[in-house]
């Protein structure tokens, strides 16, 4: 380092340009006196003393008499610590301002746009790392990899995981391990599209992967916004697509109730007895809720003819009636207002046909 820089680093750390100068000055010669100081260095004569009586304040250097007043540098050590402690702050202090400039609290407002998509994923891991019910994502490939860690903490939580991977070829060359320690169930997209996850019904963070004229990205917690970005991942990134891995046998969750009944509408107008349990609340009293029984009737348009719903169809009504030992209860989904149980978890138990070949 320059004798310029070195000036300019020890005013940044509190010194005046003439403390700086004598020091430096004391530095080079190791030992003079305030007259040598002051004809060697910047400072005036008239001012010397006092510049010299500061620095031994400030701990830089000490003075003695011989003769004349004389000064020298005194072991840095504590000037060292000093400048490390600052130098510590200052790192500190700018992780601090990137972190809130890239991390806004959202305690005002429920929306907050960002001009990073690498923020967007950021605060999506932070959120699946929280999350107590469901997880639905929409993502590439290097999004997947990156979001694995959490997905897995997710899963073994009990959390219901849904992964649509953006593939540009056979998912089989590109997956070679067993996907369902991330997820509860994978599908392969072959037309790209942003990255979406929605969390809990309530939290949604998304970004356009491709096709913005500039990088933007929105991370919102709202129920509303949720349940219409939930229908576009189900409509249009879930439910038109094959499983990469086949479905597992149950128990199986479910934490909607229209994709509860698309699965099981052809089992049920088969005569199959589907045991459920339901976890949720009371739409009334808002207290929690369970249930346990077998699917006694689903209710949706088109039912009446036995036809098995599209999710069209299940974007209306959609519910079912479960009997359990102590009565039949109706269940619905989210923002169920009539129906006895407002169902958040879904699990089919068991599923069981009249005649066992049948199975």
């Amino acid at each position: 380092m320059d004798r310029d820089t070195l000036r300019e680093a020890l005013e940044e750390g509190g010194l005046t340009a003439y403390q700086t100068d004598a020091y430096l000055t004391l530095l080079h010669r190791g030992m003079a006196s305030a007259t040598e100081v002051a004809s060697y260095s910047s400072v005036p004569t008239s001012k010397i003393y006092d510049v010299l009586r500061t620095l031994e304040d400030k701990g830089y250097i000490e003075t003695f008499e011989q003769d004349t007043l004389h000064a020298r540098p005194v072991d840095p050590q504590d000037v060292l610590e000093d400048f490390r402690e600052r130098g510590n702050l200052l790192v500190e202090a700018a992780d601090e301002i990137e972190k809130r400039w890239q991390r806004p609290a959202m305690s005002d407002h429920h929306m907050t746009v960002f001009k990073s998509d690498d923020t967007v994923l950021g605060r999506a891991e932070e959120q699946i790392r929280e999350a107590e019910t469901g997880v639905e994502v929409a993502c590439q490939i290097d999004q997947f990899e990156r979001l694995k860690p959490v997905l897995k903490e997710a899963r073994e939580r009990g959390v219901v995981v849904k992964v649509s991977v953006d593939c540009p070829r056979d998912p089989a060359d590109l997956f070679d391990e067993d996907l369902g320690q991330y997820a509860s169930g994978v599908r392969a997209c072959y037309i790209p599209g942003p990255f979406l996850a929605v969390i809990d019904h309530t939290k949604t963070c998304y970004t356009p992967n491709s096709r913005a004229s500039e990088p933007f990205g929105l991370v919102f917690d709202d129920a509303i916004l949720s349940f219409i970005f939930h229908w576009f991942f189900q409509t249009c990134l879930w439910a038109i697509w094959e499983p990469i891995q086949p479905s597992h046998d149950p128990p199986v969750d479910y934490v909607n109730i229209q994709g509860f009944i698309r699965d099981a509408a052809p089992l049920f107008l088969d005569g199959a007895a589907v045991a459920v349990t339901v976890e949720g609340w009371d739409p009334a009293s808002n207290a929690e809720r369970s249930v346990s029984g077998t699917v006694s009737e689903l209710i949706y348009p088109g039912r009446y003819r036995n036809e098995v719903p599209s999710y069209e169809e299940l974007g209306g009504e959609a519910a079912m009636a479960v009997t359990t030992p102590d009565g039949t209860f109706t269940v619905g989904g989210w923002g169920a207002v009539f129906e006895d149980v407002a169902a958040e978890r879904i699990t089919v138990e068991n599923i069981r046909f009249a005649n066992p070949t049948d199975t």
